[in-house]
């Protein structure tokens, strides 16, 4: 895929034409398309090596909740059975998947939506910071050991440190391939959509058979996650919208066009790093048992489907 440098608006993709069933996934289009835009929550050092570059000089951080293991240095944080106690004795919270668990370092992901301390480790709280937050679709709950003051090269290369409790929230799906510490994807569906009915859950992505020898598929959108873009079906029904609206502008030889009626949206990851949401696009609604397209290969790339939902015209 293109690399970018800076963050783009949305982004549709858009098949040439409507495309024989079966309905592959338009890898092409998903590669013309730009990458995925990740971030990182803010970092502080955690390490033990002295500073190269003057920062602040030596300015006291908050204080964290957490125990700090003895001795007070990055390996005793590592090894710490105490540390590792709290996260693995933690309790998934109910509408919530643990997604992964027992990594060391940072999560790079998209739609990042902030961070909070907590006093604890507790997975509950960090739940509950995703379920007030409109779009939150995951949060990563993990330990940091961060330093008791602003490190400076030469008057506090190596300051004490303290041990914070740290929630992110995500407005997208997260997995372990992104991450190295603890965290936990919605497994509640999405919401509906306005004129639409839904959310239907699928078992991958539709793949419609012709209707009575006529195609109903009306192509695809594919919106690369970003910071203004996470996991939003909406996106897909306003799609679905906009090719009604060009089908009627550009109807067939006796006047008729086809209507955007049915779409199926979920998250296109490829080799288990979640990329974007595809949006298909039907003239007809699909049951659930034509939901039978679970991913595809091109050349040693792994593109799977996830989080698959059906949405139809009211």
């Amino acid at each position: 895929m293109r690399s970018i440098c800076v963050i783009s608006a949305l982004v549709a993709v858009v098949a040439a034409a409507p495309a024989p069933s079966p309905q592959l996934i338009d890898l092409a289009a998903v590669e013309a398309a730009p990458d995925p835009v990740l971030v990182s929550a803010p970092l502080v050092v955690t390490s033990d090596s002295p500073l190269r570059k003057r920062d602040e000089t030596c300015v006291p951080q908050p204080a964290g909740s957490g125990p700090v293991p003895e001795p007070d240095t990055a390996a005793a944080f590592r090894a710490s059975q105490e540390l590792q106690d709290s996260s693995s004795n933690a309790p998934v919270p109910d509408g919530y998947s643990l997604s992964f668990a027992g990594a060391q370092g940072s999560l790079s992901a998209s739609k990042y939506m902030g961070l909070t301390t907590l006093e604890r480790y507790d997975t509950l709280d960090c739940a509950s910071l995703c379920d007030r937050a409109v779009g939150c679709q995951a949060f990563n709950l993990y330990i940091e050991r961060d330093p008791t003051v602003s490190p400076n090269a030469d008057d506090c290369p190596n300051p004490a440190s303290t041990t914070n409790y740290k929630c992110t929230l995500w407005g997208v799906p997260v997995v372990g391939e992104q991450a190295t510490n603890k965290g936990y994807n919605k497994a509640t569906p999405p919401p509906s959509v306005d004129d639409f009915t839904g959310p239907t859950a699928l078992g991958g992505a539709i793949n419609a058979p012709l209707d009575n020898g006529k195609n109903t598929y009306l192509g695809n959108r594919y919106f690369p996650f970003s910071q203004t873009q996470g996991y939003d079906p909406s996106v897909c029904a306003a799609a679905c919208n906009a090719q009604t609206g060009y089908n009627s502008r550009h109807p067939s030889a006796d006047g008729s066009y086809a209507t955007c009626s049915f779409f199926n949206a979920y998250v296109l990851s490829q080799n288990a790093i979640p990329q974007g949401l595809y949006c298909s696009l039907y003239s007809k609604t699909w049951a659930p048992s034509f939901a039978t397209n679970r991913g595809q290969y091109r050349g040693s790339d792994r593109f799977t489907v996830s989080r698959s939902y059906s949405y139809s015209l009211a």
